[in-house]
């Protein structure tokens, strides 16, 4: 912030009125969204309190609209800052993301590899195969966006993520190319103290009136499940239903009740709860995307083969451990 200066009579008055807001009165606006007060954003950026203030009254009448009630001494921000604070942060972070490219160019480093992927894999397969591609060779860092379903399909459309991993999506999709990662059974994940338990298979029968954490029902993953358990006539008592499968996973590890996962979601949970076949046999597909006419600048196909070779792997470290813990 240039204009907002340091001297000691506050800082120097914003520029004149010209229209529109510009750089600093977002940097200001963004400031004082982030602090609630004017004395923080003036810490924040460090500037004087009234340089803040001369800039903030002048971001209101640029925008046509107040930003800010005062309560008790802090700005709360009305419902249009809001929306107005959730571009600012993206038009930040874009400028954020072309600094750290002149950067990159300027010193001649690889460019990262955008991997846009729902949480469950995040966790469970990428930490083994950022160590891996390094090992083997490769110089490129990864830049993982962890989001859900819909989100990761954005951003590769969007050409912003170089691949994506996603979860119970069609076979096909326009634009893209669209490959199996790894195919899962669902299984049971109870605690380990819970009466289904002692069982060395769980039937969709046996949820009946059982305290459940049932999945996602926006991206899908609750939708067979519920099929099944209609067709068995089975009606769990739900306690949660819970977008993200890994905090499913979290929740049955502390007896909330149990739920239904799979080899990627139940690997970080191995030893804290109870991992049992489910019947009916239900299957989800992980697959690979990433945007039709685009040459990758790194060994793409290295890459998915050492994906698919991990998801092996921790299939096989899963079916590992439930055999081991069978009653």
């Amino acid at each position: 912030m240039a204009a907002a200066g340091r001297d000691g009579g506050g800082g120097a008055d914003p520029p004149a009125l010209r229209g529109g807001l510009d750089h600093q009165h977002l940097t200001v606006f963004r400031a004082v969204m982030r602090a609630g007060t004017v004395t923080g954003a003036g810490l924040l950026l460090g500037v004087t309190q009234p340089a803040v203030s001369r800039f903030l009254a002048q971001t209101e009448v640029l925008a046509g609209f107040a930003l800010f009630e005062r309560v008790r001494g802090r700005l709360l921000p009305t419902p249009k800052a809001n929306v107005l604070y959730a571009e600012t942060e993206r038009l930040f972070a874009g400028a954020e993301q072309v600094n750290a490219l002149c950067r990159r160019l300027r010193n001649e480093e690889p460019r990262p590899i955008a991997l846009a992927t729902v949480p469950t894999l995040t966790f469970a397969l990428l930490p083994a195969v950022a160590r891996l591609w390094h090992e083997t060779g490769h110089p490129e860092p990864f830049s993982i966006h962890s989001r859900l379903v819909g989100n990761v399909l954005g951003l590769i459309s969007s050409r912003r993520a170089d691949l994506g991993l996603v979860i119970g999506i069609p076979r096909s999709l326009p634009g893209l190319h669209n490959v199996l990662l790894a195919r899962a059974r669902t299984i049971c994940a109870l605690p380990k103290d819970h009466e289904l338990a002692q069982r060395p298979v769980i039937y969709a029968r046996d949820l009946h009136d059982q305290p459940f954490i049932a999945l996602s029902r926006e991206e899908g993953r609750q939708v067979a499940i519920d099929r099944a358990l209609q067709a068995a006539g089975a009606r769990p008592r739900e306690m949660v239903e819970c977008p993200m499968s890994t905090a499913a996973v979290t929740m049955a590890a502390q007896g909330v009740g149990l739920t239904l996962a799979d080899a990627f979601t139940a690997l970080p949970f191995l030893s804290s709860v109870a991992l049992r076949p489910f019947e009916p046999s239900l299957a989800v597909e992980y697959r690979i995307l990433w945007p039709e006419g685009v040459q990758a600048p790194f060994d793409r196909p290295a890459l998915i083969a050492l994906l698919r070779a991990e998801a092996r792997t921790v299939l096989g470290r899963v079916r590992a451990a439930m055999a081991v813990a069978q009653p």
